[in-house]
């Protein structure tokens, strides 16, 4: 990691159990041991690459909205809050877990993000947006007229997946994939 990213990148994810950042989940450093029966050693040389311009792009991005890392791990109605806090798992008002798991397959690899304290921008990173999600995710912006939604690449994440940005209007005007 360079030296100055990594400064920037606590401001942003904070500080992992044991040191270091708590990155995002996919975006962390592979681990040596993943590839150490490998015959190509090339292969850990390019993941660790891949994995550094990674952190690069979600720091770029995340820095560009003025964003932090929020550790709710829940749905959509978490973006309706005041504060970042999670559904109620048990009684079943997520939608990405439980037995009303209506957003889980879109929801794929997500990172929450606040700005200012408030819930401001749900990222995901499924390996496919079929014509579902987009009804799903059209059916949450006519629930809640604050909410906007965008489609992109593969983001930061990598590995083929397509990049869902969900946001809040009042909180954040516009949000671009990365």
């Amino acid at each position: 990691m360079t030296e100055d990213l990594y400064p920037r990148a606590v401001r942003i994810f904070g500080t992992a159990t044991g040191g270091g950042v708590h990155w995002p989940y996919g975006v962390a450093m592979p681990s040596r041991l993943y590839y150490r029966n490998d015959e190509t050693p090339d292969r850990y040389e390019a993941a660790v690459k891949d994995r550094r311009a990674a952190q690069e792009k979600v720091t770029a991005w995340a820095e560009h909205y003025g964003l932090r890392q929020s550790s709710a791990d829940c749905c959509p109605r978490w973006l309706q809050r005041r504060r970042s806090r999670c559904c109620t798992f048990g009684n079943g008002l997520c939608t990405r877990y439980g037995s009303g798991a209506r957003d889980r397959d879109w929801l794929d690899h997500a990172t929450f993000w606040i700005k200012d304290q408030a819930p401001a921008v749900i990222t995901s990173a499924p390996y496919s947006i079929n014509q579902n999600a987009r009804i799903r995710l059209a059916w949450w912006r006519e629930q809640d007229p604050r909410l906007r939604v965008a489609y992109g690449g593969e983001g930061w994440y990598g590995l083929s997946t397509r990049q869902v940005v969900v946001w809040r209007t009042d909180v954040i005007e516009a949000v671009a994939p990365a």
